[in-house]
């Protein structure tokens, strides 16, 4: 092999690590918002399947993700348990409605027993799902099942990290600020040492948000403010 032949393999091979690595980060949800531009679909699958309908677990995926309720329905009229299901990322039902927003799937799959609070391999909950793709009317529905907006994902982070480091979230962000319980979870911090509300400084242009509902929130919950003596419950 000439000496030519030997560079061309290498810049070949180099080009084909990138590229692996590329296609990695952007399968890996705490890193594929970085591929995400105004020419993309930020809203893909995350994990691709040519056939969807060829079994069950599948079925019921690509039926949940897609809004197609009826099916739903019927494969779960037929094995329930299909309600568990999970991709090999470790996406369930619930997690594909979530972030394709399909609220009125949500809502029939908490009634057949999805779990608010189940995890993907890097520890995303459904509520994770919803805050990344700014799909309030979900995060909504699921915080009033129970889900937990303190939650964390492997990489220490809350839903309200994903929402505040999103500049167009500004719709879920209120969802979940309007909470009382954000006080503290606002100063949170996550494996890379970033609260939400500096997430939100840096990256969104809702940071204001913070000053506005916060400190609101945290005199609204005072005892002082909010307990009548002469008033029994």
């Amino acid at each position: 092999m000439s000496s030519d032949s030997e560079e061309d393999e290498a810049v070949r091979q180099d080009f084909k690590e990138i590229a692996d690595e590329i296609e990695r980060c952007k399968r890996n949800p705490e890193t594929s918002g970085m591929f995400v531009s105004g020419w993309d679909d930020a809203d893909q699958d995350v994990d691709l399947v040519k056939n969807p309908k060829a079994n069950p677990i599948d079925h019921i995926l690509w039926a949940a993700e897609n809004g197609e309720i009826d099916t739903v329905q019927e494969l779960l009229s037929k094995q329930p348990g299909l309600v568990h299901a999970r991709d090999s990322d470790g996406y369930t039902p619930l997690h594909r409605a979530a972030y394709s927003n399909h609220v009125h799937v949500i809502c029939y799959l908490l009634s057949v027993g999805a779990n608010v609070s189940t995890k993907t391999e890097l520890g995303w909950t459904p509520l994770h799902s919803a805050c990344n793709w700014n799909n309030y009317p979900s995060a909504a529905r699921l915080l009033a099942a129970g889900a937990d907006p303190a939650a964390l994902s492997d990489g220490g982070q809350t839903p309200l990290h994903l929402a505040s480091a999103i500049s167009h979230c500004k719709s879920t962000l209120l969802v979940l600020l309007l909470r009382e319980d954000m006080v503290e979870i606002s100063q949170r911090e996550n494996n890379s040492h970033e609260t939400p509300e500096k997430l939100a400084k840096g990256h969104g242009i809702y940071a204001p948000l913070y000053e506005m509902v916060l400190p609101s929130a945290s005199h609204i919950r005072s005892l002082a403010f909010t307990c009548n003596p002469y008033t029994r419950i």
